[in-house]
């Protein structure tokens, strides 16, 4: 694979700040532990927060790890022509990331919808004060998908193990693991942190796994690849007014 970057082998930024999700300023929220109240109930209620919901690995943490699985363990990024011949061949499935309303909306052709995230469901002070400050800054609050290992790890068990395919990942706008010029780490991304997720947490080798470089956004754009869903026009509007 061609890699970005003069050469430069990332490491984790020591004390440094997570790489956004572009130059929105709307990037991932950090799942941390809900916010410490007295009382029997609230750490009751803590402990049934951390069972539903765990926090996705900080990038500083992951880039290098999926550094390593490009470099070390035959993890690859593939533009979207090449995943959609894949496909077509039968030799990989492709996996939507995105969030369940955003797939419906528009989704590349044979995608399957597992969302590595969710809508703000789970009840409790720390959700309650980040769904309140979410609406003010009129972004759509989310949360991890509690049974996105399970979904995943179930697919590739019925749809690629054994069978010699890729589990190709996919988000709206890709995201990168190698130094670009203004991201030394990289950029960070819903599919990549899935990715990192499906490899490490959900038993998926690295070989029969891969990323879709410039997600829905270079399959639909540059790329010219099929849609479907309930509204692409409305997709289509909104992916061309917000820059990745």
């Amino acid at each position: 694979m061609k890699r970005v970057g003069a050469g430069l082998r990332p490491q984790a930024q020591a004390g440094g700040r997570a790489a956004g999700l572009g130059r929105t300023g709307r990037s991932l929220p950090s799942l941390g532990r809900p916010v410490r109240v007295g009382g029997r109930a609230a750490q009751q209620q803590r402990r049934t927060d951390s069972q539903i919901v765990r926090a996705i690995v900080k990038w500083e943490t992951m880039q290098p790890e999926l550094y390593k699985m490009i470099e070390d363990e035959g993890f690859t990024s593939m533009e979207p022509g090449k995943v959609i011949d894949e496909v077509e061949a039968g030799n990989a499935i492709l996996i939507d990331v995105r969030l369940p309303d955003d797939y419906k909306q528009s989704h590349a052709v044979n995608a399957q919808s597992i969302p590595l995230f969710q809508g703000i469901q789970t009840l409790s002070l720390g959700n309650a004060m980040k769904q309140v400050f979410y609406t003010l800054n009129g972004v759509k609050g989310t949360e991890e998908n509690p049974s996105f290992n399970q979904d995943i790890a179930d697919t590739f068990a019925k749809e690629v193990k054994g069978t010699g395919k890729r589990m190709y990942i996919m988000c709206d706008a890709g995201g990168v693991v190698e130094a670009v010029p203004g991201f030394l780490f990289g950029k960070q991304s819903r599919s990549l942190q899935a990715c990192y997720k499906a490899c490490r947490e959900c038993g998926v080798p690295p070989e029969q796994l891969g990323h879709v470089k410039g997600g829905l956004r270079e399959w639909a754009g540059v790329a010219n690849l099929g849609l479907q869903g309930e509204d692409i026009e409305a997709w289509k509007k909104k992916a061309g007014s917000t820059p990745v």
